[in-house]
Order: structure tokens, then C-alpha cells, then sequence
């Protein structure tokens, strides 16, 4: 393996993969990714958000971010809206079923992510969020 186990990128990828992969197998059948997910929590916590900050706080760029909109208002999850102050814009919500979905889908990932910070222990969970936190933010 060289040099790869002591690179941060590397073993981010891993870990990343190892988490994927758990998600994946948590949610079945529900043709969902964690991206998706991702989108549906922001949008429930944040009715009526424009795409473009969803595609910020994601970290997804507005192309790669289109068909995941569009695949999550294909399964009746989500609607796009004109946004009322701005025409040109659109406005995110949630569908009734959308909503139901995110809370059926909170009772899979909180145990995925128990199962996760279980490798860790609730010490190294805390530590590896705080400086994933750090890393990703620029700041130490």
C-alpha cells in the first residue's frame, strides 16, 4: 500500500466508502443516496430554500445537483415552486409524502450512524467531528 494508509485524502475515501456502503444497505429498497438524504433534511428544516443554497450547503455543484432534484420530485418527495419574491427562482418544499419518507428514513440512518460511532467509541465520534469539522471549514 506505499504511502496511501498515511494520507488523510485516502483514508477519507475509505472511510467514506465503508459509510456509503452502510447507508446503502440501511435504507434498502428506497432508492436513495446520501446526497438525497442530505437534500430532503435541508429542505424539511428549511421550507422553500432555492436550490443554489442547497447546492452550497451540500458542497454539490447546480448541474450535479438538477438530476437529484429531479429524482426526488419523481418519487413525489419533493416540488419545485416559483419562488414569490423572485419569479426566476424556485423554491423547494417537501410533499406530504416527501415528509413521510425523511421520517421513515430517520429511523434508518440514526441507527446507521450508531452502528458507525460504535467503531469509534462516543469519545472518538466527538473527536473525529470535531476535526472533520475543522478540516472542512479551514480552521483548527
Amino acid at each position: 500500500m506505499g504511502v496511501l494508509p498515511e494520507l488523510m485524502g485516502y483514508m477519507l475515501r475509505q472511510a467514506q466508502l465503508l459509510v456509503y456502503q452502510d447507508f446503502h444497505h440501511a435504507v434498502g429498497d428506497l432508492s436513495i443516496r446520501p446526497p438525497q438524504f442530505s437534500i430532503l433534511e435541508l429542505v424539511n428544516r428549511n421550507p422553500g430554500v432555492r436550490p443554489s443554497d442547497v447546492s452550497a450547503a451540500i458542497g454539490v455543484s447546480r448541474a450535479n445537483l438538477v438530476p437529484l432534484l429531479s429524482e426526488l420530485e419523481t418519487l413525489g418527495w419533493l416540488s419545485r415552486k416559483g419562488d414569490k419574491t423572485d419569479g426566476r427562482a424556485q423554491a423547494l418544499h417537501l410533499t406530504k409524502q416527501g415528509a413521510a419518507q425523511l421520517e421513515r428514513l430517520h429511523k434508518i440512518v440514526l441507527p446507521h450512524e450508531e452502528r458507525l460511532a460504535q467503531r469509534l467509541g462516543p469519545v472518538g465520534r466527538d473527536i473525529l467531528l470535531k476535526l472533520l469539522r475543522a478540516l472542512a471549514s479551514g480552521t483548527s
